[in-house]
């Protein structure tokens, strides 16, 4: 069943919309689209207002929502012309400042079209989902989505279009010159997989890549291992235990650059562990990870697993806070060893806090890249490289582009294959159950 109110502004949206094109059309927007456009509207505004001739007998508009819906067409239509004119007009000769500015002025034109056709199109819909049910009196499914609590939505607009600039459009931006030649934009020629095939038969891409894999699994293992046993000690209600997890916890305040200088100061020969142990005696002692080829990557590893494993330690705490006494007390009745009672009993129970600090950890061994630049920048050679650095390096220091958004492109892959396992375990489970 059509609902009167919705003909009625299906009516009168056709009508402004062909208006609206002809006035771009008019302005000196020549395009076969807007023709289209034209003729399509006037097409459905006929329709509509013969379907409402037949159903309601009378044909009747409600006036106020006849001047409303008007007044904000022609609002709509000289936004979207107003654009266009102000990317067309040569405003050298009415303002000198913006001398040199024409041609990035030039470059609106194609936004004001898609900007009117915009306009034209979510107002459309606007006007025909969001009518007032007539029947029952009751919103229509826009009104009560954006209408209702208005006030609120409009003070989350600049956030939501800085989530969608910054997160959608700039994905989408990065993707796309990822299969392109670009050394500097905006000169760029699509070469479909090019770069991909360059990237994957480099070998320092490859050794980034084997040495993000190796970071990864031992800080994965290791943080989370000395983490919870750290948590699991202090949750015994320990002496001095606010001491102690204030000096856990004091690395991870610490920039990564800091660290990073810090362990680079340890592990140096000259004046480090190694200078240290050979002064007190042991002459042939032999400590330089981070000038060892082989090792070097468990140098960066040692860093970074003193700066995170506070931080997990605290996330490990909070969750053995939450359980409830009434267990403990129950397990030690019952006779149950305490190292059965956390395996059997307190790590399943603290599931979601494993899974958030698995995706963390996770996110943060991606995007490591100070901790390698403070520490070796990349050396000895490539054999510390990472695929940060990688990315970092080709686009700013090569100035190659497109190598390096296709190197930032397969991080992204990385990340979604973190992020999909992560949304079933939240999300696919709690819908099963």
């Amino acid at each position: 069943m059509i609902y009167k109110a919705q003909l009625e502004r299906l009516f009168v949206s056709s009508v402004m919309l062909a208006f609206a094109s002809l006035a771009l059309s008019i302005v000196g927007i020549k395009s076969q689209l807007f023709q289209t456009i034209q003729f399509l509207f006037l097409f459905i505004a006929l329709i509509s207002l013969v379907v409402l001739g037949v159903q309601s007998k009378t044909i009747q508009f409600n006036a106020n929502r006849l001047k409303k819906q008007i007044i904000g067409w022609l609002l709509s239509s000289v936004f979207s012309i107003a654009i266009w004119l102000f990317a067309q007009k040569d405003f050298q000769s009415i303002f000198p400042a913006l001398k040199g500015y024409k041609k990035a002025l030039n470059t609106l034109e194609p936004f004001a079209i898609y900007a009117a056709i915009v306009f034209i199109l979510f107002a459309l819909i606007l006007s025909i989902v969001g009518a007032r049910d007539s029947r029952l009196d009751r919103p229509g499914f826009i009104e009560r989505t954006l209408v209702y609590n208005l006030s609120s939505k409009i003070a989350a607009l600049p956030m939501m279009f800085t989530s969608i600039g910054i997160f959608v459009i700039a994905t989408l931006w990065t993707v796309y010159h990822s299969f392109t030649n670009s050394r500097m934009l905006p000169k760029s020629e699509f070469v479909g997989l090019a770069q991909y095939e360059r990237l994957w038969s480099s070998d320092r891409w490859y050794m980034s890549i084997e040495n993000l894999a190796i970071y990864g699994a031992c800080s994965l293992i290791f943080s989370l291992f000395i983490g919870f046993i750290l948590a699991a000690l202090l949750d015994q209600k320990t002496r001095f235990e606010n001491t102690f997890r204030t000096i856990f916890l004091y690395p991870f305040a610490l920039s990564f650059i800091v660290t990073g200088l810090v362990w680079q100061w340890i592990l140096n020969p000259e004046y480090g562990v190694e200078k240290i142990i050979r002064s007190i005696g042991f002459e042939s002692f032999v400590f330089n990870p981070l000038y060892n080829t082989d090792i070097v990557i468990y140098g960066i590893l040692a860093a970074g697993l003193w700066q995170g494993t506070g931080f997990i330690m605290c996330l490990m705490l909070a969750g053995l806070r939450g359980i409830d006494q009434e267990i403990w007390k129950a397990a030690k009745i019952d006779g149950i060893p305490m190292w059965k009672t956390y395996i059997q009993i307190v790590i399943p129970m603290m599931r979601p806090i494993f899974i958030t600090t698995l995706v963390i950890i996770a996110a943060g061994i991606i995007k490591v890249y100070d901790l390698v630049v403070a520490q070796t920048s990349g050396g000895p050679g490539i054999s510390s490289e990472v695929p940060a650095k990688y990315v970092y390096d080709y686009m700013f220091s090569a100035q190659n582009l497109g190598q390096g958004f296709a190197a930032s492109t397969m991080m992204l892959v990385s990340v979604l294959i973190v992020l999909i396992p992560f949304a079933y375990l939240q999300f696919g489970r709690r819908k099963h159950d």
